[in-house]
């Protein structure tokens, strides 16, 4: 990259764009075949953002004639979704050309509208690979947020471009990409989504399809529990714009995921303990249930040990919190059990504000017993005597596998 910049040719292509020049056939070609290239070059592969940033700045910025800016970028829209497409370049050439076409800005400093629609294309096209079309998709989110901001005349009809290609991901078969990959398209769809309700308020008939879509996904219980929180928002959402909902439904599979989140926290807690018994404790370095802390005065006093990592708190944290104002924003469509949805959600959001104020394994039981108390194992009961001739009953372990 340094070495382009520091060519002839390069330094000949600014000076004569600077000036107010055309785009002409010798820019074009240094652009297409020494520029765009380094998109996949293996010696940028380290350094993609700053190589995406630098083409912009020395292929673009210096071009002062606006005709001239326009068939530059133009070229590079066309070049960059042939190379996105690609089967002869690498895969992390690919992303990159996708993840630049997102990037590319007009000359007032706008995202390219131009790019719009390849980006569209590449996102609803099956034939592409999984991870190029991530990065288009997150091209497109760009594109939504800028769309959100900016409240331009061309608002609409791009959101209208969007439209199609999130409602392609929102359906994906299970057969058609792996399952993180279509776990993690489908979460951003239905983030942009949300957004797109914003600036598609007088039209929201046109996100029907997608609404559908999501209340399929949010009653299947096999999808992660993530991916339904996102349906959940987005639903809640769309009836807070006028799109009908049922609402009731999507009330009762919010406090269901309640419930499951906090399970799935509490199923780390148990798998370590577990852990601990098997090993017994050689895994956390010897380290039991409790471990020592020092008071004021430098005496030794006995600290409990927290089994969940602080991540876990934070995830949980906001799936409760996420989910309580979903439920809030629900249950303003209801004519009855307004209130006591209303109540429960502020219950809920309370206990996952707890959770990411006071990481401890406590708060995480304290909500558990709340919402799902049949869901904690009781703890083995220690021997009454330590004479062998007597029986005891078995220590009970976890009844979660080792992750």
């Amino acid at each position: 990259m340094a070495s382009l910049e520091a060519s002839n040719e390069m330094k000949a292509y600014q000076k004569d764009l600077r000036s107010g020049a055309q785009f002409a056939e010798k820019h074009q070609q240094l652009l297409l075949n020494e520029g765009l290239p380094q998109l996949f070059v293996d010696g940028n592969r380290l350094d993609r953002a700053q190589v995406r940033q630098r083409l912009e700045k020395i292929f673009f910025e210096s071009i002062a004639d606006s005709a001239a800016h326009k068939k530059a970028t133009d070229t590079a829209v066309k070049q960059l979704t042939t190379l996105a497409r690609s089967e002869q370049i690498s895969i992390n050439g690919s992303i990159n050309a996708a993840l630049f076409l997102g990037d590319l800005r007009d000359k007032q400093g706008q995202l390219l509208t131009t790019a719009t629609q390849p980006l569209s294309e590449i996102v609803s096209d099956d034939s592409v690979t999984p991870s190029v079309r991530i990065a288009a998709l997150t091209g497109l989110g760009k594109k939504i947020q800028a769309l959100k901001a900016s409240g331009g005349t061309n608002q609409l009809s791009e959101a209208d471009i969007i439209l199609p290609a999130l409602s392609t991901i929102v359906a994906l078969p299970a057969e058609s990409v792996p399952p993180v990959g279509r776990d993690w398209m489908q979460r951003q769809a239905f983030k942009v989504s949300s957004d797109m309700l914003e600036i598609m308020d007088d039209s929201p008939q046109k996100l029907e399809e997608l609404v559908k879509n999501a209340a399929i996904i949010l009653k299947n219980s096999n999808r992660s529990i993530d991916l339904r929180i996102r349906a959940v928002v987005f639903l809640s959402n769309s009836a807070r714009v006028g799109i009908t909902v049922p609402a009731n439904e999507i009330l009762t599979a919010a406090e269901e995921l309640v419930k499951e989140s906090l399970r799935d926290a509490y199923g780390i807690i148990q798998d370590k303990k577990f852990e601990e018994e098997v090993t017994g404790g050689l895994s956390d370095m010897g380290m039991g249930g409790e471990m020592m802390g020092y008071e004021g005065m430098g005496m030794p006093v006995e600290t409990e040990k927290n089994y969940l990592p602080i991540t876990y708190f934070v995830r949980a944290s906001w799936r409760l919190v996420t989910l309580a104002d979903s439920m809030t924003r629900l249950a303003q469509q209801l004519d009855n059990n307004k209130d006591q949805y209303e109540e429960s959600a502020k219950r809920i959001r309370s206990y996952g504000v707890k959770l990411y104020e006071e990481p401890k394994d406590s708060s995480l039981l304290s909500a558990l017993e709340a919402f799902d108390p049949e869901s904690i194992v009781p703890e083995a009961d220690d021997p009454e005597s330590e004479d062998p001739d007597k029986e005891t009953t078995p220590k009970k372990l976890s009844p979660f596998k080792l992750r």
